[in-house]
């Protein structure tokens, strides 16, 4: 402790007031009046953008709910286009008659939609074995 006492100790501090100019004053003055509004600017864009962003959130789940509402009303009146297929096959609806006009024995578009399918299976398959005989070796592309 004895060490501290010998250190030199500034017993007094001299202070010194000086008037600023006006413009100085005035221009301080200023940037403190923008940054303020600027930082009420922010708060305000903040808030705005929040309320945006649950707004969003809000038409997401609108949108969600519209869609699956839009494909249950798909599926349902396509249940309700086949069953007047298979009861009036190959039919065509006059909504504002309130008619259909069909093709009595004719194959349901189920039907031939599967025959299709079945075409193109067989054909798949003759492509295949006609690509497997000859020399007896597989065609292969790498």
């Amino acid at each position: 402790m004895a060490e501290l006492d010998k250190i030199p100790q500034k017993q007094q501090i001299e202070v010194v007031t000086v008037k600023l100019d006006d413009d100085i004053i005035e221009t301080i003055n200023d940037y403190q009046s923008k940054s303020n509004l600027l930082v009420n600017d922010f708060g305000s864009i903040y808030i705005r953008k929040r309320e945006i962003q649950d707004e969003l959130v809000r038409l997401d789940e609108i949108l969600e709910k519209a869609e699956d509402d839009f494909k249950s009303i798909q599926f349902q009146l396509k249940e309700v286009v086949e069953g007047l297929d298979e009861k009036y096959p190959q039919g065509r609806i006059n909504i504002k008659d309130g008619t259909i006009q069909y093709q009595p024995g004719a194959p349901t578009r189920k039907q031939m939609q599967e025959q299709q399918q079945e075409e193109a299976m067989q054909q798949a398959s003759k492509t295949s074995n006609s690509n497997q005989m000859g020399s007896g070796m597989k065609v292969v592309k790498e």
